[in-house]
């Protein structure tokens, strides 16, 4: 064995015994309880308390469906940062007694939670709840409750209303979420009663909608949602709910972020990839914020947040189009003018009126419905996906605008006016809006339906009378997005979208109690007196003030590793001294999207990582606030990255990164550990 091996072999065996060492002695063991509810049911309840002596102390609850087991190393690694930390099995899941209720419960079982958490010796009386999905959904119905020992709240991807977010859209069942999530939890039971009240009451669906109760919230939230995700407008309502109409411990406290995200975070979404800042790298920074401001007394920092971060997606194939950028926000939505883009005989969408042309009728089978091809949706493909192949149908309508020679930004609620009739007693119409890249791909930003039975309001049924032509609105929920120069704005007509969406047998039956269907011949108008249209959220540029500066050059290491991290930084200004983006441009096929923004002059500083071995010459660019880009791109700073990729453990890496910070002693060790003489493969 040559030196090199020897030292390799020496420093892991070293690395090895005081990993072991360490772990074994620091990690945090969770106590099990089986807590009481008022009805005399226990939940499996889990506690990790800090090892060091800071109690009484603000703790942390999570109450999950999906076992709580799974939560282990975030319960520990909160407890190893000073917070108590619980973890709950819901109701009927796993260690828990009782039957699952579907959420039904979360109303008492999470009050009845936090009472016994407040009277533990180890609490100050304040918990901060945590979680996303279904950890999320139940928390809103908790707050509900109103419990006083509730600090706050951190939210993602959830809804305040099970039915009109989840179950239902439009009236329409949402087929796919709704059955595969049941048959995943083994609760399909529920769905018998589910259809027995699928009209919208609150006498039966109150305990999972905070709608008649938003005054009893009291509580400051973080809300988390995904412009692709499919519970997108439950967030923007939650947010909307607690902001405005709840009580004075919620009003005016919270705050919204929406990415460019389908149910999980990330750059990769659909069919296409956005850039480095489509990562959320700051909302666990605001919940720290939140919970040292409203679970233990602390500074104000959690005020000084932006009460709105919002993700404007735009074409991800050229690297300096407009959007894919963060903004910022006082409130939602933020202003916009409501722009009419009108259906054309011919297919084109303009913002013209119609002239004078025949209905548009197409045949919507229902054992032949428009498959479901991405969109806001869990359990199958999601997210933009192109719709090329099921536009080509003769029941898909296909309206597209000519190709813009400006942006067009649409940020806030979209909403479709459609003038329709058919010869059936009820039926759906459907709506998609897209981007048509230069390349012919029409990507799904977002879309909605309607079932015609309910066009007047999901707690009735209103049937259609054949011929008849009505005048209705399709929600196809918020978004932010830019449409390019060289692309083309374009929406699609249908009455299907599985199974998404359950197709309507086009009967007068309710769900599931049809016995045969219907062939439906359904109309659009789209002339003078019908001018059908999609509305936009439409806001406009308001680029007039001078071009900024060519960027100074980016500096930072010349030379660099595949898979370690680097620094780099640049600055710009402007002539107005605007608030500035800057976008760097990796050379290697990626980019940090508009970062920003920042004061002119201001350095930025811009992480990246490499993937790859390579000479790369990095740039810049930069835009002012009204969207003016430098004519220029910044000259080129060159960092040549080494082609061996390191063979080092990740886990044990990650280890030692978390545990350097505690035990100085690692530090050295770690530092051998990740150097290339020690660990390069091609030794």
């Amino acid at each position: 064995m040559n030196n090199i091996g020897k030292t390799k072999s020496v420093i892991l065996s070293a690395i090895s015994i005081l990993v072991v060492f360490i772990l074994l002695s620091g990690c945090v063991t969770p106590s099990e309880y089986m807590v009481e509810m008022r009805d005399g049911i226990h939940l499996a309840t889990d506690v990790y308390l800090p090892t060091e002596d800071n109690l009484p102390h603000g703790s942390i609850l999570v109450r999950t469906p999906y076992n709580k087991d799974g939560l282990r190393s975030m319960g520990s690694d909160l407890a190893d940062n000073g917070w108590p930390a619980i973890n709950q099995d819901m109701r009927g899941r796993y260690a828990s007694e009782g039957i699952d209720t579907v959420f039904r419960n979360a109303h008492t079982d999470g009050p009845d939670t936090l009472a016994w958490i407040a009277d533990q010796s180890w609490s100050n009386g304040k918990i901060a709840t945590f979680g996303g999905s279904a950890l999320g959904i139940n928390q809103y119905y908790m707050a509900g409750a109103n419990p006083p020992n509730l600090a706050c709240q951190y939210i993602q991807v959830a809804t305040p209303n099970l039915f009109k977010h989840a179950v239902v859209q439009g009236g329409q069942f949402r087929k796919n979420l709704v059955e595969m999530w049941l048959e995943g939890q083994g609760s399909l039971f529920v769905l018998p009663e589910y259809f027995e009240n699928e009209n919208y009451t609150l006498d039966y669906w109150t305990n999972v909608s905070l709608e008649d109760n938003w005054h009893d919230v009291n509580v400051p939230a973080i809300h988390i949602g995904g412009w692709y995700d499919c519970f997108t407008q439950g967030t923007v309502a939650g947010f909307m709910g607690y902001q405005h109409l709840g009580g004075t411990g919620a009003n005016g406290k919270s705050k919204l972020i929406m990415g460019p995200w389908t149910h999980g975070g990330g750059r990769y979404q659909g069919e296409l990839v956005y850039p480095e800042n489509a990562v959320d790298n700051f909302s666990f920074d605001m919940f720290v914020d939140m919970i040292n401001q409203y679970a233990m007394d602390g500074p104000d920092n959690f005020d000084q947040w932006p009460a709105v971060s919002y993700y404007v997606m735009g074409d991800v194939d050229t690297i300096d189009a407009p959007g894919n950028e963060w903004r910022y926000a006082d409130d939602w939505p933020i202003p916009y003018t409501e722009l009419e883009c009108y259906f054309h005989g011919d297919g084109t969408l303009s913002t013209s009126l119609p002239g004078e042309h025949g209905p548009l009728t197409f045949m919507y089978d229902p054992a032949n419905p428009v498959p479901t091809l991405g969109g806001q949706n869990l359990n199958i493909a999601r997210g933009p996906y192109d719709q090329r192949i099921v536009e080509d149908r003769d029941d898909v309508l296909v309206f597209t605008s000519q190709i813009l020679e400006e942006p067009i930004e649409a940020t806030g609620p979209i909403k479709t006016r459609l003038y329709v009739s058919s010869d059936c007693l009820d039926t759906d119409f459907s709506v998609k809006i897209t981007d048509i890249y230069p390349d012919g791909r029409s990507m799904l930003i977002t879309d909605g339906i309607l079932r015609m039975r309910n066009r007047n309001g999901l707690d009735h049924w209103e049937f259609m009378e054949p011929g008849e032509v009505y005048e209705i609105e399709v929600d196809i929920w918020d978004t932010s997005y830019i449409w390019n120069v060289g692309h083309r704005v374009s929406v699609a007509i249908s009455s299907s979208n599985y199974p998404r969406f359950l197709n309507n047998p086009n009967t007068a039956d309710p769900i599931t109690r049809n016995t045969t269907y219907n062939i439906a011949h359904n109309t659009l108008y789209v002339y003078t007196n019908y001018p059908s249209c999609i509305i936009l959220p439409w806001v406009e540029s308001w680029a007039l003030s001078a071009t900024p500066e060519k960027p100074e050059a980016p500096s930072g290491s010349t030379t660099g590793k595949i898979d370690q991290s680097y620094t780099y930084s640049s600055s710009a200004f402007d002539p107005d001294e605007d608030q500035v983006y800057l976008l760097f441009d990796w050379d290697d096929g990626t980019s940090s999207g508009w970062i920003g923004p920042y004061e002119s002059g201001e350095t930025v500083k811009v992480s990246h990582t490499w993937a790859k071995g390579g000479s790369y010459n990095i740039r810049v660019k930069t835009k002012d606030m009204g969207g003016v880009q430098s004519e220029e791109w910044s000259d080129t700073f060159t960092v040549d990255v080494m082609g061996t990729k390191l063979t080092k453990n990740p886990l044990l890496v990650r280890s030692l990164d978390r545990l350097a910070e505690k035990f100085p002693m690692l530090e050295q060790l770690l530092s051998l550990y990740k150097s290339e003489s020690i660990l390069s493969s091609s030794q």
